[in-house]
């Protein structure tokens, strides 16, 4: 196809075909009026093609019998990185792969004999750089005088973002529903597990080290641990767990998700670890940490469908300012280092790029939710550290963790802080606990460290009883969400009768419900169930002695 500039003169050409009658000049100015048509038709045809070049969709129309395009506007060129040239006389055959032609090509067709506008609320076209494409067209034939399809015009909006964000909003809201189920579930289930541990770590207390059932016990706690475990997970998925940072040796922590992958990550991944031979003392929520490295596992595996080699490593580094400018992240200080080791199938500098955005995935439509890796991303942030990776197609991935390296004293006996001996008393407790189970256990763990235990089911009891007890009671052990009466608002009637009044807050519920319900006063203690009884008597212990 010429282009306009490669045309003659039309008046050139009209003073050729009537030379033959004699002298005669278009150019004298008997004929000015058709001179000024023809420049006015110019100028039209440009203005037109201006419009069309600007609209922000893609333009092209095709000629009915061949379907090859015949004017393509610059939209079209930029959507799909080709030039005007080379997609002026092609048709859909030489440009995409055969499905999405054959597609495009019956479309054509079923418009041409319907002879009316066809809307396609989408469809997909690859570019010439190999992204595919999500496209809103409208198609409708263009007839010459006598009522015969001519051409086809074609109008596409390049709707792709639109339909990602309209998918981002949708697991948004699957995610948001998962989180407020999450938020009732534990409620109830970390009350039962409460239960479960309490009384099993009371048995293993009890009991002894020669008790004959004693690895039967230990079973049964390691299962109820690994429950508590799950929902602190689910909650940290939901983006509903506070951090909980202790001291911890990461090289624990690195074992503890050793034993755990080790049954799920499946028979053809070889599970190797190195472990660095020095302490890797940082300050961590260790159930979020672990639940980085899981995230990890499982991009991992999925990533060796026909099996490989999975290999978790720790070491120690030193961040400084060239590392930082040579990387371009990073502060300069002493940092443990975890390494997420694959031999799968790797990414591209694309996927590698775009792997901790928010709902970007790269497994197909309802295996993945986008949000595995994002989670990974914010957890290593909000311990102040920073995460990177390297991967390669075919050879495999690696993902670096970096957490800062704590400067306060560790325990070097690879269990952690060595916790002070438990001390009990003589105090009087008002415990008020809606659930019967964790009741008749709080009961029993204070009774046997020497309290006396006054006991109330709901808030409104709570209030009476302490009014009854006002001189003895020295601590209000109290579960924030209760029937008849809140922990808070309890809480606001006792403090009428005793101002000076002690006390502990304990709730199944997640941080974010007991907030958002307004149930708890700025600044209050509060221990999240389940609660170990140790570790209940302690704070116990602590919140007594406080002054």
């Amino acid at each position: 196809m010429k282009n306009r500039s490669d045309a003659s003169d039309p008046l050139d050409v009209l003073q050729k075909k009537l030379a033959g009658f004699g002298e005669f000049s278009l150019r004298k100015t008997y004929y000015p009026e058709l001179q000024q048509s023809l420049e006015d038709l110019r100028e039209s045809e440009a203005f037109l093609k201006n419009i069309v070049d600007n609209i922000p969709a893609m333009v092209f129309v095709k000629d009915a019998v061949e379907l090859r395009y015949v004017a393509f506007n610059k939209a079209g060129e930029e959507l799909l990185g080709y030039s005007r040239e080379e997609l002026l006389g092609k048709n859909d055959r030489d440009l995409f792969p055969e499905e999405q032609a054959a597609f495009f090509t019956g479309k054509d067709r079923e418009v041409l004999a319907r002879g009316d506008l066809l809307e396609i609320p989408e469809e997909t076209i690859k570019t010439r750089s190999g992204d595919d494409r999500i496209l809103r067209v409208r198609k409708i034939p263009l007839f010459d005088v006598e009522g015969k399809a001519r051409y086809l015009l074609g109008i596409a909006e390049d709707i792709t973002d639109r339909k990602r964000l309209e998918e981002q909003l949708l697991q948004s809201q699957k995610m948001e529903a998962i989180g407020q189920l999450a938020g009732g579930v534990a409620h109830d289930f970390n009350n039962i597990l409460m239960v479960i541990m309490g009384y099993g770590n009371m048995l293993k207390m009890d009991l002894g080290p020669d008790f004959p059932h004693k690895e039967k016990l230990e079973h049964i706690i390691k299962a109820s641990e690994r429950a508590a475990q799950l929902t602190r997970s689910l909650l940290t998925f939901s983006r509903k767990q506070v951090m909980n940072p202790q001291p911890a040796n990461l090289n624990d922590v690195v074992k503890q998700v050793r034993h755990f992958l080790e049954r799920i990550i499946g028979e053809d991944i070889q599970l190797k670890s190195v472990l660095a031979p020095e302490e890797l003392s940082v300050v961590v929520d260790s159930g979020q940490i672990e639940q980085v490295m899981v995230n990890l596992a499982t991009n991992a595996r999925d990533a060796m469908p026909k099996g490989g080699i999975l290999t978790l490593e720790t070491g120690e580094t030193e961040v400084d300012e060239p590392f930082i400018q040579a990387n371009g992240f990073g502060k300069p200080g002493r940092y443990a280092l975890i390494s997420v080791s694959d031999t799968g199938t790797g990414m591209d500098e694309k996927t590698r790029l775009r792997i901790f955005e928010p709902f970007f995935t790269t497994k197909e439509v309802g295996r993945g939710t986008g949000l595995g890796m994002a989670i990974v991303y914010g957890i290593v942030k909000q311990h102040h550290g920073f995460v990177n990776v390297y991967s390669e197609p075919g050879i495999g991935t690696t993902f670096r963790i970096y957490l800062p390296i704590s400067t306060g004293e560790f325990a070097g006996n690879g269990e952690g802080v060595v916790p002070e001996p438990t001390k009990g008393g003589s105090e009087s407790i008002l415990v008020a606990e809606d659930d019967a189970g964790v009741r008749k256990l709080v009961l029993e763990v204070l009774t046997g460290f020497g309290y006396t235990v006054l006991l109330a089911e709901n808030g409104l009891e709570a209030v009476e009883k302490f009014r009854a007890n006002r001189d003895s009671i020295k601590l209000i052990l109290m579960d924030i969400i209760m029937p008849r009466m809140n922990g808070k608002e309890a809480y606001r009637e006792i403090r009428l009768i005793d101002p000076d009044v002690k006390i502990l807050y304990t709730s199944g519920y997640t941080l974010d419900t007991i907030q958002s319900r307004d149930v708890i006063d700025e600044g209050a203690e509060l221990v999240m169930k389940p609660i170990q009884p140790l570790e209940l008597l302690r704070k116990v212990r602590e919140l007594l002695d406080r002054q």
